[in-house]
């Protein structure tokens, strides 16, 4: 039966989404797979700069991450085998674009390896199919409760099982330009995160934010949208940035069973013409076109003074760190009351797993947050996301030695701010986890609607309000 279940996987796991960390924008934790090629299981170089030690145990592990991520797990798993001679930890990284379909064919063919990762939006597929290990067992052997230990939203759970436990975990943020709001008299939004800025306040000081050639604001008369030199902030188009907005209004793609469209409610409706707005009737924020043309680095723009702020993920804080860039923090703004959501890649092991105690060992090792700093100080390399274990926020010395990983500019603050907003109450799981048939309600339905929304083409209401989609609603993985 197992091998039917995973042999099932390669024709439907391959309609997923690889929906990493940072959605449409890779180039942060390094999920594109653009540039990585896949290594020898045989101790050759694995192109991250260390060849594999030889030793007595071998476990595989497979990764789609590229560049300074790839660079960071070559470097975690060199240091795994500098604690525990004997093991040999083969890292094989696999083109983002081609992972799935890898992984896939690996599964058909009973091949699975020790330890990987997964897009979040297909690990509680794969665990429900018994395509992953149910880790649960493990973990009550170790003695180790990630439900009390790891941060709620990055545990992969449906049914009775852990399916995953996830790393390089994000959320969302206000993101701002200090000298921007210094310059312009703009008291910047709290780091708080139970008290954020309201989708008016919000807009308002996008408006005074916004400057043409002359000094002009969109409140004033002779603003000039053509000669605009500083926006106020972007649009937030992509699903995983306005998706967090939905739930400030109490709305969402889908209700909490999965079985129901929110999206296109009055409070769905609400946000997503708001967003639009902030372009076709405020002028604060490029349009469509040019956000995916010449404006199409938010993290650049910020830091060279076009931009004064911009909602984007937590993987964007490694660009303003590499570059040394004091940026500014906070919640993201609210329609009804603060909400966010939270997510990161699932790592799993393979079914055939369960005996191999040193497969579980690496794979605890890879997945508390400690071993991440302590490889990131010594290796010199970036972290690829936020803290997955709790006892990071401990008001102390770990989140101190969190915050030293930034080496380039005191990030102390902003880790605060990221930790307020990762343990505040309506923070929840993205629905890119938790819904059924995510990709093809919201990839393929929904996206390809809303573009005629941001380009002013029609409204929101128009485009959505007698959208059906109770075929391919399928309820929630639970």
């Amino acid at each position: 039966m197992l091998k039917k279940s995973l042999a099932l996987l390669l024709g439907i796991c391959l309609t997923f989404s690889l929906v990493g960390c940072q959605g449409n924008d890779k180039s942060a934790s390094g999920q594109n797979g653009s540039s990585a090629s896949e290594s020898s299981a045989s101790g050759e170089d694995t192109g991250a700069g260390q060849p594999a030690s030889t030793g007595d145990v071998k476990v595989s592990f497979y990764s789609w991450s590229s560049g300074a991520e790839q660079e960071f797990d070559q470097a975690i798993c060199d240091q795994y085998q500098a604690e525990h001679p004997g093991v040999t930890i083969e890292a094989n990284f696999i083109p983002y674009s081609e992972y799935l379909s890898k992984i896939n064919t690996m599964a058909a063919a009973d091949s699975m390896p020790e330890v990987f990762k997964l897009p979040e939006g297909s690990v509680l597929e794969w665990g429900t199919k018994g395509a992953v290990l149910d880790l649960k067992p493990l973990y009550e052997k170790a003695g180790f409760d990630p439900n009390t230990e790891m941060v709620s939203t990055t545990v992969f759970q449906a049914g009775d099982g852990i399916w995953g436990v996830g790393c390089n975990v994000t959320t969302l943020a206000l993101y701002y330009n200090k000298e921007i709001f210094a310059e312009n008299g703009i008291e910047a939004p709290s780091t708080d995160a139970e008290n954020p800025w309201t989708w008016d306040e919000f807009v308002e000081n996008a408006k005074k934010l916004t400057k043409d050639a002359n000094g002009n604001t969109p409140n004033d008369e002779g603003f000039d949208e053509e000669s605009v030199n500083v926006y106020g902030t972007m649009m937030p188009t992509d699903w995983n940035v306005f998706m967090p907005l939905l739930y400030t209004n109490d709305a969402g793609i889908a209700n909490e069973e999965g079985t129901e469209l929110l999206i296109n409610t009055q409070a769905g409706l609400e946000v997503l013409q708001g967003i639009a707005d902030l372009s076709l009737v405020h002028k604060c924020a490029p349009t469509v076109a040019m956000a995916k043309g010449a404006f199409s680095d938010k993290s650049a723009m910020l830091m060279n003074g076009q931009l004064a702020m911009a909602i984007d993920g937590a993987w964007a804080l490694g660009n303003y760190a590499n570059e040394g860039y004091d940026v500014g923090v906070a919640q993201i703004p609210m329609f009804k009351h603060p909400a966010n959501m939270s997510w990161g890649a699932g790592v799993c092991m393979s079914p055939k797993s369960a005996d191999n105690e040193s497969a579980f060992d690496f794979f605890r090792y890879y997945t508390e947050f400690e071993n991440a700093i302590s490889t990131s100080k010594n290796a010199g390399v970036a972290l690829g996301g936020l803290p997955h274990t709790l006892n990071i926020f401990d008001g102390g010395e770990n989140e101190k030695a969190w915050a030293a990983t930034y080496t380039k500019v005191d990030e102390s603050a902003n880790c605060e701010a990221f930790k307020n907003i990762l343990q505040q109450k309506n923070t929840r799981l993205g629905e890119n986890v938790s819904l059924k048939n995510f990709p093809a309600i919201v990839d393929n339905t929904i996206v390809p609607l809303l573009d005629n929304v941001w380009l002013g083409e029609t409204t929101a209401a128009d485009a959505l309000g007698t959208l059906d989609v109770s075929d391919q609603l399928q309820g929630i993985w639970d």
